[in-house]
């Protein structure tokens, strides 16, 4: 079955329950900004210019923004048998491993290693993760 098809496929009325608490537990437009920001963010700790204190042992953990939280929670109710809840989850947890890495990669003063990642790994997770939110967001609003 499609992405996130066996959950919305079958039963109408029950289908039309289970997308209403879904959007009232997350937010997926607001779960795609978070993560789009997320670019602005390392890149301004690359450059030097950003402000915040990041520690990439925190950002590695795909358990700790809100969408995680739901991911590795609530979500596990509707999808823990969906390949494409899969994809998402794992594609999520790459994300936050390599964002996490970028960070550590600047930390340790090796920025052409952080940029590589930025512009490569990093922009492959970051659209992974879009993507899999946009298809959720689909189903969410058929």
């Amino acid at each position: 079955m499609g992405f996130f098809s066996r959950l919305f496929g079958h039963d109408e009325n029950n289908a039309v329950d289970i997308k209403a608490t879904i959007r009232s537990e997350i937010n997926i437009s607001d779960a795609v900004a978070a993560h789009m920001k997320w670019k602005g963010r390392l890149q301004s700790y690359l450059d030097g210019t950003s402000q915040e204190q990041l520690d990439p042992m925190v950002i590695c953990r795909d358990d700790q923004c809100v969408l995680g939280k739901w991911i590795h929670g609530p979500a596990l109710n509707y999808f823990h048998g969906d390949e494409g809840f899969h994809k998402l989850r794992s594609d999520h947890a790459n994300f936050h491993f390599i964002a996490g890495t970028v960070v550590k990669k600047v930390q340790e003063n090796d920025k052409v290693g952080a940029d590589a990642l930025m512009k490569n790994d990093y922009a492959h997770a970051s659209r992974d993760v879009i993507h899999d939110l946009t298809e959720l967001n689909k189903h969410l609003s058929e």
